[in-house]
């Protein structure tokens, strides 16, 4: 073989060899700046949504609650007869008992049984019982008055629901069978009349509630009673 042809295998030689170094590193020349290499970003996995809260699990319907409340009430009672003692005295009055009679009202535990009987409505028993003496037969009588004890049977419907909160008023009848005597210490009789709770309730759980209220009441058989009371309560419910 002449040179010409050993000359010319070396050159395709590295012509050959040239070409798989570019091919296996195209840009060898190194980034001034130093800056790593990019990666390319991977996909974000996607976000579940949370459910919202299911406004029925919060209704009342088919469950029976207990409850109990107190409140801070105000009364006035105007008698039929000036010969009968309402807590006040009246020195213009040959009796000298006051024909009207107003002031704070003995402060009372509420305990109430409730039954869910649609979405909307609460049938309810409610029994309240004082925890202090009413005023006593006459202002001289030595003897304190009763614990008056109230019965109030009736209905609560709620309105404006939210998820968790609702505005509601009841529908009630008062039975009022406080033991009441006169200066002869004869039993003045039981009373009857009409009630109303209207507030605010909340729902902390599908178990478990709280609610404000202000109160109106309305008595007259023994004599004319009109009550206002602001107040609060709880609620605890089982069932479905």
């Amino acid at each position: 073989m002449g040179r010409t042809s050993i000359g010319a295998t070396c050159a395709l030689g590295l012509l050959l060899a040239g070409g798989r170094i570019a091919a296996a590193d195209p840009d060898p020349t190194p980034d001034p700046t130093g800056a790593e290499p990019k990666l390319i970003p991977g996909k974000t996995a996607p976000v579940t949504p949370t459910a919202p809260d299911d406004p029925a699990k919060y209704q009342h319907k088919g469950q029976f609650g207990l409850s109990l409340r107190t409140a801070l009430g105000l009364r006035a009672i105007a008698t039929y007869d000036d010969t009968i003692y309402c807590g006040k005295t009246d020195t213009t009055v040959s009796t000298g008992n006051a024909p009207v009679c107003s002031g704070r009202a003995p402060l009372e535990l509420g305990i109430e049984v409730s039954y869910g009987l649609a979405k909307r409505i609460d049938v309810l028993v409610e029994a309240d019982f004082a925890l202090e003496h009413d005023f006593g037969a006459s202002a001289s009588s030595m003897v304190t008055g009763p614990h008056p004890v109230k019965f109030s049977p009736g209905a609560r419907f709620f309105f404006s629901e939210g998820i968790k909160s609702k505005v509601f008023t009841t529908a009630q009848l008062v039975f009022d069978f406080s033991a009441y005597k006169d200066i002869s210490n004869k039993d003045r009789g039981n009373d009857i009349g009409v009630r109303n709770l209207s507030g605010l309730w909340y729902d902390f759980t599908h178990d478990y509630g709280a609610y404000v209220f202000v109160g109106e009441e309305l008595m007259f058989a023994r004599w004319l009673e009109v009550g206002f009371e602001v107040g609060l309560g709880v609620q605890g419910r089982f069932g479905h």
